[in-house]
């Protein structure tokens, strides 16, 4: 496993590299909750043990809020990591997207509604790990299915 702010920077400097754009705060969060995701998908494993919160637009990662990119994260990942051929996946499938787009994708998941379904005057709930699993796990069966 990696820790959420190397994944984070590694999804911003490759989408700046790529976009030539600034991500903004609602679009990392929301790539970071697809990345994880899609390291279920495509190794079966989850690619940090940060969790989610369910917040109005979306799982959020609460320790990357507001944060300070350029001065609190400094690591990256090895060029062998496990891990990069997920981040590039997740950055293919989803950073052409607008941030509200993704959040309306997020809204659609199973483990932010169960998480949304628990929330007790406007306080996040976490997003429970295994409920992003599951969710892959439809994933991957769905892509299955249309890739026949």
């Amino acid at each position: 496993m990696i820790d959420v702010r190397t994944a984070a920077k590694y999804l911003i400097y490759r989408y700046e590299q790529e976009s030539g754009n600034v991500m903004d705060e609602m679009k990392l969060h929301k790539l970071l909750y697809f990345t994880q995701r899609e390291s279920f998908v495509l190794l079966g494993k989850p690619m940090f043990l940060d969790r989610f919160e369910a917040w109005k637009y979306g799982p959020v990662m609460r320790c990357l809020r507001k944060a300070h990119w350029k001065t609190q994260i400094s690591s990256m990942l090895p060029e062998d990591s496990e891990y990069i051929p997920v981040l590039e996946d997740t950055l293919n499938r989803y950073s052409s997207m607008d941030s509200w787009t993704l959040s309306s994708i997020s809204h659609g998941e199973t483990c932010w509604q169960k998480a949304k379904d628990k929330e007790v005057s406007s306080i996040p709930v976490a997003i429970e790990t295994s409920d992003i699993e599951y969710d892959a796990m439809l994933i991957k069966r769905r892509r299955f299915m249309c890739s026949k």
